[in-house]
């Protein structure tokens, strides 16, 4: 207001304005601890979700279960696992003789790209019978031609090589042609060359024939076209490396009990989290703040109770009723669950489909502990849940303290121009005073001040 001739302070209207906005401090406040609950219910939210994500592999028997292979001669075979189709077993096996393509070697020149074998063309048949020629020119007439002509030719299923064959003759450069495919049906019939007016002669030396690999599987011959077997075990592949004849070794599949055991763990661990988080907020005392705190909120205590029900009750499997309790995973003194890895992996290594039907159900789409947990966190966490409810109920109420607060900060905004408009109005009235007191001392010589004004 600057100097008033009032007397009175020269904050005033601030004084009263920052009056007048004490309901807007608190509303503030109120907002604050709002907007810290919503961060707690949306960490809870968080952590319920986790739970479903640590149960998306335990909710189907065949995602769940994990197989793993004993390779009783890795240096002879790799051996893969889907354990989606899969069967636990043991086999003996002996790996007879690796599949084979068809190959032919050429006789010798005394190099790879300057003698000429001249023009022409060479014939081949496919395993279907069909026939092809392919036309060598005179350009492409030396070795590395022709094997760069072969190779061209895509539909002929050939691979075309030139070596040195390391005999140190002469003669040691050599045109090598594969069939791309292994097995006895696929067998080639490789090509006929024809070629004239060469500086050498040109022709096909050595062949030797496609084979099929072989394999004893617990005593018995098996034989397959190629060295990837995919048809001899279900969900097993088998990838050769090596023949080992009379070697015979052992090919386990196994339950991997190492591998659920984790996805077990896991599912404890969020399932704590959760617990730790309701206790942490629980803990309440003489100095804790429960306008910013969800101790004893009714959503906790839904969620709490939903949790525990379910962890105590016993679902039925073939083996009979099973609780968690009977795999390592009760509560403890604390509230949380403990998880007892040796007792579960004593029950996985006994009775492993007992543990597997308790999570999944019985049969492909039972109704287990993964399914009614999933089941119970999607309740909490879909759109009319408690815990999306609690948080959409805080979201409007924080809308609402925005709302009010708006409507203050303008009803103050209009208090204070007002003030502002009485003070300079009184501050004009006090001046004029001033100069009618003046006049009247000027004209008498002297004068009394007005009241108030001396």
């Amino acid at each position: 207001m600057g100097s008033m001739g009032t007397g009175l302070p020269k904050d005033l209207v601030q004084r009263l304005v920052d009056a007048e906005r004490e309901p807007i401090r608190q509303l503030e406040v109120h907002k604050k601890d709002e907007e810290t609950k919503l961060k707690l219910v949306n960490d809870l939210s968080a952590k319920v979700s986790d739970i479903a994500g640590s149960l998306k592999d335990l909710t189907r028997f065949r995602n769940f279960r994990e197989l793993s292979a004993t390779n009783g001669r890795p240096e002879v075979m790799d051996v893969t696992v889907d354990k989606t189709v899969a069967d636990p077993g043991t086999y003996q096996i002996e790996v007879l003789q690796l599949a084979g393509h068809s190959s032919m070697m050429s006789n010798g020149l005394p190099d790879a790209d300057d003698s000429q074998i001249g023009a022409g063309y060479f014939s081949y048949k496919l395993p279907s019978g069909e026939n092809k020629e392919v036309y060598i020119d005179p350009d492409n007439s030396t070795l590395n031609g022709i094997a760069k002509t072969i190779n061209e030719q895509k539909d002929l299923d050939l691979r075309a090589i030139v070596v040195n064959d390391g005999t140190g003759s002469d003669n040691p450069w050599r045109l090598i042609v594969n069939h791309m495919k292994t097995g006895e049906n696929n067998d080639a019939e490789f090509p006929d060359f024809y070629f004239a007016d060469g500086d050498e002669d040109f022709s096909m030396e050595k062949e030797r024939p496609a084979q099929n690999s072989k394999l004893k599987v617990n005593g018995f011959e098996v034989e397959f076209e190629g060295n990837k077997i995919t048809s001899l075990l279900p969900g097993v592949t088998l990838d050769l490396k090596e023949a080992a004849p009379g070697k015979e070794f052992t090919l386990g599949v196994k339950e991997d009990t190492k591998s659920m055991k984790v996805k077990v763990e896991g599912v404890v661990g969020k399932v704590n989290e959760v617990l730790t988080f309701i206790q942490n907020q629980n803990k309440l005392d003489k100095d804790s703040n429960t306008k910013n705190t969800l101790g004893g909120d009714i959503t906790l205590q839904t969620l709490e109770f939903k949790v525990r029900q379910l962890v105590q009750m016993p679902l039925d499997t073939e083996s009979g009723p099973v609780r968690l309790a009977d795999m390592g995973v009760q509560f403890n003194r604390t509230g949380l669950l403990d998880f007892n890895g040796d007792k579960l992996d004593k029950v996985l290594n006994t009775n492993a489909s007992a543990v597997v039907q308790f999570f999944t159900g019985i049969g492909e789409n039972g109704d287990g502990f993964a399914a009614r947990l999933a089941n119970t966190v999607q309740g909490l966490t879909r759109a009319d849940g408690v815990v999306n409810s609690r948080v959409e109920g805080i979201k409007r109420r924080i809308k609402d303290i925005d709302q009010q607060i708006e409507n203050k900060e303008k009803q103050v905004e209009r208090t204070e121009q007002n003030l502002k408009d009485k003070f300079s109005r009184l501050e004009g009235t006090i001046a004029n005073l001033r100069s009618q007191q003046a006049s009247i001392a000027g004209l008498g010589g002297g004068g009394g001040a007005l009241p108030g004004l001396g």
